[in-house]
């Protein structure tokens, strides 16, 4: 039979929850869309550098490598090609021109990662540098491919060359990328030389420097003064929108389960949506840690370190979304009369759990550059082993399939298992947890569902009773009738009992008692009501002896003293026999009476079965 509640809930939940949906797919893009586009090879990165593998010695020739672009051929297109790219009159409009001027800057040294958006930057800050320094004039650049490599003193605390790299392609060499920041630096304070194409702030990092006091850049320790407190601006707005994001989401959702009839303890919806914060502040950090224009080594950490927070986040509110998704589920399968909901919620809740606790394994190791292809390869080495370790687990999952299957028992059934007796609490994937009636807990590993016996007392219908009651030896017979029928009567008036199916009749004599069976049944859904039911009938049943003058029974012993008096004759043994037949004809004579005079009363008592 098909769960009501999974039929309908989670599409229910989803329609709850929209706020969070919009908000994951509009911040999952920044964590990830800027990565995919710096990381993606553009003309910019030589062959060396794009991550191609090296070709082995004897293809070196064979096929030979394709010529360098006509605007890397040799210096001067070199600098013609970047420094036309500043110059609006003559940039290219099929591409961006940033792109095109870090396409003759030699990237091999950065991230794959970082190249896009630091090739930019790096290659403002060379223009910048260069208008600083000298006025170009290309006829002075060297125009062969196979020149010697053009050099240009900087601030006398370094040059800039221009060389061929292993492409073949004429571009900035990676030491020149590397100080970039340094000779700019050195630069700082001077004029701009007579005669250079004047260029705006094309990067938010330049615009920001633009406006910044000159105090704030200078180098106190590391980096300028103002990309230190750039970083801790943008920490400040992160945690805003950390507290922001966690506030109206909770908000939302709360309103929106109210008016469903459904409620979620706060600090469980709270901590629930925490890590839907911190990964909105890092998909801020993620966005705008550009804008300062760090350094390429300080860049390349803090941007590992967003995107493996980003992650972290992002995995855990998946994680803790789980349980938003099965508190609300557990709700409404309270409410549902189909105990396999209360079954099931469970089962969802950890497998959902592994499942995004695996994605999360995948997505960390990514970040972090392993290698999972060759790791889950290599456990093929040891398959053997796992396969052999894993028995139990098998055994295991098999054992809970078995119990969705076939149902032998639900949460909260009085069950016996294997000696076990107790409540079930929960049923996990690989085990049981019973709670005893001594409020302890029992974990019963599946596998052992497979083949056990399973008593499941909670499935009963009706719950029985059996006892005798005991009457003293002196209660004369039409007492004991009157006392049957009277209990028979309390049964058959008693609200929480089963009417067509009862025995109540003296069934034997005892040592110190005549015994009455009492064997009876009681429609009551649980223990306590069947405790509270059977208190009622005890009651009655005391209540109904009294009335009647019925005495119960207890173990007794009577001491009779006998008098020795003289020794009588033993009767004469003639006529013994004649004796002995007399009495027996007596006993049938009445026996025979008694029978005669009790066929005159029903046998069969309304309302009483058989």
């Amino acid at each position: 039979m098909r769960s009501p509640v999974f039929a309908g809930a989670v599409a229910h939940l989803a329609r709850a929850t929209p706020l969070l949906v919009v908000l994951v797919l509009c911040l999952l893009p920044c964590l990830t869309s800027a990565t995919a586009q710096e990381a993606a090879p553009d003309a910019s990165t030589p062959a060396s550098a794009a991550g191609a593998d090296e070709p082995a010695p004897e293809a070196l020739a064979d096929p030979e490598p394709p010529p360098p672009p006509a605007s890397l051929a040799n210096a001067r297109a070199t600098m013609r090609t970047f420094l036309e790219s500043f110059d609006p009159a003559k940039a290219p409009s099929d591409r961006n021109p940033l792109d095109q001027a870090a396409s003759c800057l030699d990237l091999s040294a950065i991230d794959e990662a970082l190249r896009r958006g630091q090739g930019r930057e790096l290659a403002v800050q060379l223009k910048e540098a260069l208008d600083k320094t000298v006025l170009i004039e290309f006829d002075r650049l060297p125009a062969s491919p196979d020149a010697q490599p053009w050099r240009l003193p900087v601030a006398d605390t370094g040059e800039v060359v221009l060389a061929p790299s292993a492409d073949g392609a004429w571009r900035f060499t990676a030491a020149t990328v590397e100080s970039i920041p340094e000779l700019l630096q050195a630069l700082r304070g001077l004029e701009k030389v007579e005669g250079v194409t004047e260029t705006g702030p094309l990067t938010p990092a330049m615009w920001i420097r633009s406006l910044v006091p000159p105090a704030l850049l200078d180098v106190t320790f590391l980096l300028e003064n103002w990309q230190w407190l750039g970083i801790l601006l943008l920490a400040i707005v992160g945690v805003l929108v950390d507290r922001l994001v966690v506030a109206g989401a909770q908000g939302g959702i709360q309103r929106y389960l109210e008016r469903r009839t459904e409620a979620l303890d706060t600090d469980q919806l709270r901590a629930s949506l925490r890590p839907i914060g911190l990964f909105a502040a890092a998909g801020i950090w993620r966005l705008f840690i550009h804008w300062l224009g760090l350094p390429t080594q300080v860049l390349r950490v803090l941007v590992v370190a967003i995107e493996f927070v980003g992650i972290v986040a992002f995995v855990w509110a998946m994680y803790r979304l789980v349980d938003v998704v099965a508190a609300v589920l557990e709700l409404r399968a309270r409410r549902s009369a189909n105990k396999f909901d209360d079954l099931l919620v469970p089962l969802f809740r950890k497998s959902a759990k592994v499942f995004v606790a695996a994605l999360g394994i995948v997505f960390i190791a990514d970040n972090l550059d392993i290698e999972i292809t060759s790791l889950i390869a290599g456990l093929g080495i040891g398959g053997l082993a796992l396969a052999l370790a894993s028995q139990d687990l098998v055994k295991n999952l098999f054992g809970s399939l078995m119990v969705i299957v076939d149902r032998p028992f639900s949460v909260g059934d009085w069950v016996v298992i294997d000696g076990v007796e107790g409540t079930v609490m929960e049923l996990g994937f690989r085990s049981t947890r019973i709670k005893t009636f001594y409020d302890s807990t029992i974990t019963l590993p599946n596998s052992n569902l497979i083949s056990a016996a399973v008593d499941n007392y909670g499935a009963r219908t009706y719950r029985r009773w059996k006892t005798y009651l005991g009457l003293v030896y002196s209660t004369p017979p039409e007492k004991v009738e009157a006392f049957c029928e009277g209990v028979r009567e309390l049964v058959r008036l008693h609200p929480e009992m089963r009417k067509d199916y009862f025995h109540v009749y003296l069934n034997q004599f005892s040592a110190s008692s005549i015994d009455v069976l009492l064997y009876v049944f009681f429609d009551t859904p649980d223990w306590g009501a069947e405790l509270r039911a059977r208190q009622r009938l005890a009651l009655d049943i005391l209540r109904l002896a009294h009335e009647l003058g019925v005495e119960f029974a207890f173990p007794t012993q009577t001491l009779h003293l006998h008098r020795a008096e003289a020794a009588a004759e033993p009767p004469p043994s003639a006529g013994y026999g004649e004796r002995v037949e007399a009495g027996h004809g007596e006993a049938r004579r009445r026996a025979a009476a008694l029978v005669e005079s009790f066929s005159s009363t029903p046998e069969s008592l309304p309302g009483e079965g058989s």
